[in-house]
């Protein structure tokens, strides 16, 4: 059955409109993702572009036909631009009016001498909006976004559609816009096309709840001070390397460093500084490492790190390294003397053999012969060394320092 082009017009417009107020009004209660704001406003320009299209098929409307395309370019463009902002880019204002306004001066000027020119030019422009909005989409700077592709595929299909008039304009060509209401194709491909649109604005939605999902996952696993990965974090990367068949019968070590007499620098300089500390060993540990070590901050002034692959030396190296570098950087911070230093315990294993706790206790019980040998300085715990463990844990105990355990309840996260 041919479809009615006014009745396709009017639902095309209705439905547009709805989805660019549903759109609108989740970013305006929420304001936590603009992209879905801007992708609504797309849509009611484009809805009011299409009843200024229909419009100027009646006598005296002037040439609402080219504000009337020049405004669905503008729509388009704007789809870009959330996009690109979607993805951490800078949306030149330059680029997105380029399309509409250039559309416009073009028409203005008598460049397009009929119905049909006016078609072919406007698909062009929308089909080379939509592919560059599908690249930056495409780009998405490494996160792991499962609705990414979906819509990525979606811009490009109808990027494809709007090429897909030119052949057709130019087989059954429409000369006069009063010819778009009898032509046989025009109401087909204009509801393949909101069919799609319909289908986008549902995926724009599910891609701004899922990054709200993982920032709030990132949130839960981060160190809010020094942006570290926090305590939970660290050890369900433990857990994760422990379990890791690929990893079986590799080294590992783990480095646990405390800051020296911090309660005293904090009661010498203020809290505020305090945090400046912390964060500038963030920093410095952070530079320090293996791009393959996980660092973290347990909590206060401890901070620990998992070095996948290394071997005792190597490890005892690297708490070192860092340890020297922060006594180097922390001697003067803001042109305050703080002289503050770093105490390390680290301990290693030849092979993983699917438990890291043992681990991270030996470390701790390095860390804690670190600080009653005069603190400022790293020592290294192995199995094989002969070092009293058991008599320097049962010291710890005495002292009411906490032994590590394993966390429970989320299942292991990769950072």
């Amino acid at each position: 059955m041919p479809l009615d082009m006014h009745t396709m017009s009017t639902v095309n417009v209705t439905v547009t409109a709805m989805l660019g107020i549903v759109l609108v009004f989740t970013w305006a209660r929420e304001r936590e993702c603009p992209f879905v704001g801007w992708w609504g406003l797309a849509l009611l320009i484009q809805a009011g572009a299409v009843i200024l299209a229909a419009a100027s098929s009646t006598p005296d409307a002037g040439d609402l036909l080219a504000i009337g395309a020049a405004a669905l370019i503008l729509g388009d463009a704007i789809k870009w631009k959330a996009s690109r902002q979607f993805v951490g880019r800078r949306a030149n204002l330059f680029w997105t009016l380029l399309g509409p306004v250039g559309f416009l001066l073009v028409a203005q000027l008598g460049y397009f001498q009929s119905f049909d020119h006016r078609l072919g030019a406007v698909c062009t422009i929308l089909a080379l909006y939509d592919f560059a909005a599908a690249a930056e989409l495409a780009r998405a700077n490494g996160e792991r976004l499962a609705s990414r592709w979906p819509a990525v595929s979606l811009l490009v299909v109808i990027g494809l559609g709007y090429l897909s008039w030119l052949p057709l304009n130019l087989a059954m060509p429409i000369h006069e816009s009063q010819w778009v209401f009898a032509s046989i194709w025009f109401p087909t491909v204009i509801l393949i096309t909101l069919l799609l649109r319909i289908a986008l604005a549902f995926i724009v939605l599910s891609m701004a709840k899922e990054r709200q999902e993982l920032e709030q996952r990132v949130d839960a696993l981060t160190d809010s001070l020094t942006g570290l990965p926090n305590r939970r974090a660290l050890f369900e990367a433990a857990d994760a390397l422990g379990q890791d068949k690929d990893r079986r019968g590799d080294a590992v070590s783990v480095l646990i460093f405390d800051l020296d007499h911090f309660k005293e620098t904090n009661d010498r300089f203020g809290h505020a500084f305090g945090d400046r500390v912390l964060k500038l060993f963030a920093a410095t540990a952070s530079a320090h490492l293996d791009g393959g070590s996980i660092v973290a901050r347990l909590g206060g002034e401890e901070f620990a790190a998992i070095l996948p692959g290394a071997d005792p030396l190597e490890a005892a190296g690297a708490a070192e390294a860092v340890r020297r570098a922060f006594a180097k950087s922390a001697a003067f911070v803001d042109g305050l003397p703080v002289g503050a230093t770093v105490s390390a315990g680290a301990a290693s294993v030849a092979e993983i053999d699917g438990d890291l706790n043992a681990l991270f206790r030996r470390a701790d019980a390095a860390l804690y012969v670190a600080k009653r040998a005069g603190r400022n300085r790293v020592e290294l715990l192995v199995p094989e060394d002969g070092s009293p463990l058991a008599e320097v844990e049962a010291v710890m105990r005495s002292s009411l320092r906490k032994p590590f355990a394993p966390l429970t309840g989320p299942r292991p996260f990769k950072l």
